[in-house]
């Protein structure tokens, strides 16, 4: 019997909701039986989790850092929980590209903590692209319902005309493509591009981005052999994405995609970095700290993220054997 994917988990913001969804998740039969989970963090704080949810679940554990359960902070960003969270993230990235661990399952981190120990990432994509050294990468939501993959990520809505560009677009295409063949097994995936505008510009009547990098940009992926259609207006698409219609959509910025994706999918939803050397998942929700240490975060996304990447880890093994 081939040996179960080992999966490395990153404690995230020891402050926030990270340890609680970890240890209920990890008390998830299904999960036992899919995966070996092994927690990058702080012992005592995982300890302290189960006490606060009165779970006992059993998982193998790498000690990060000198962070305790004396160092808490419930609900609150602190520097040395953004150090704590930062250190969890590098050395399950190491244990990834040492080939130790199968994927990294990485749980929220606030980017305060982050900037208050001196890191000036937007957030984990930006992180694990420096940390492995990939040339280009992409924000994917995977739901259950339909996927999302974002031509920008955290930047604020006026500089997103100026961010998306023919190359970018027709980059964020093609990698979502080689994605969905590599680690979705997607044998002929089909990708739909969101416009930018009101009903896509209308022929330049308001915007025209439309005109002069998306459909260029889709024109050169077609060009290529990637069955993609668009631009769409994005008050439409995402009624047929729902239905199933593509594999994929590439929404222009981050609430375009995400407000749908997040409406159908809160609870399930789990954020994927395509273009890394590894496979990383994530929860698609954040810190929570209005409810941190309180026994009440809903692990839902947190065991989707783990069954997704188990599912990656398989599928890329699979395409490996066949080539």
């Amino acid at each position: 019997m081939a040996s179960k994917p080992k999966i490395g988990i990153t404690m995230g913001d020891p402050n926030g909701i990270g340890p609680e969804v970890i240890v209920k998740a990890l008390t998830c039969s299904e999960l036992q039986g899919l995966c070996q989970p092994v927690v990058f963090g702080s012992e005592e704080v995982l300890e302290e989790a189960k006490k606060i949810v009165g779970m006992s679940s059993v998982f193998d554990f790498v000690k990060v850092g000198d962070f305790d359960r004396a160092r808490l902070r419930p609900g609150k960003p602190d520097k040395k929980a953004g150090e704590a969270s930062l250190s969890c993230i590098r050395e399950a990235v190491r244990f990834a590209l040492e080939k130790k661990i199968d994927a990294v399952v990485t749980a929220p981190i606030t980017k305060e903590s982050i900037h208050l120990a001196g890191a000036k990432y937007p957030g984990h994509t930006e992180m694990l692209q420096e940390l492995t050294g990939a040339k280009r990468v992409a924000m994917m939501f995977e739901g259950g319902r339909f996927r999302v993959v974002l031509v920008t990520i955290h930047c604020a809505l006026s500089e997103v005309p100026r961010l998306i560009n023919q190359e970018k677009i027709l980059a964020t295409i093609e990698l979502t493509h080689e994605s969905l063949i590599n680690l979705f097994g997607e044998r002929e995936p089909k990708i739909v591009v969101c416009g930018l505008n009101p009903h896509a510009g209308e022929a330049g009547a308001f915007g025209n981005e439309e005109i002069l990098h998306i459909a260029p940009a889709i024109m050169k992926a077609r060009e290529k052999g990637i069955d993609v259609s668009g631009p769409m207006p994005a008050d439409t698409l995402f009624y047929y994405a729902a239905q199933g219609r593509w594999d994929a959509v590439i929404a222009m910025y981050h609430d375009q995609g995400l407000i749908p994706f997040k409406m159908l999918s809160f609870d399930e939803g789990v954020n994927v970095t395509l273009g890394l050397p590894i496979i990383r998942t994530s929860p698609d929700h954040g810190t929570a700290y209005d409810i941190a240490w309180k026994g009440k975060a809903n692990p839902s996304s947190m065991i989707a993220a783990i069954k997704v990447a188990v599912s990656l880890v398989k599928n890329k093994k699979a395409g490996q054997s066949t080539n």
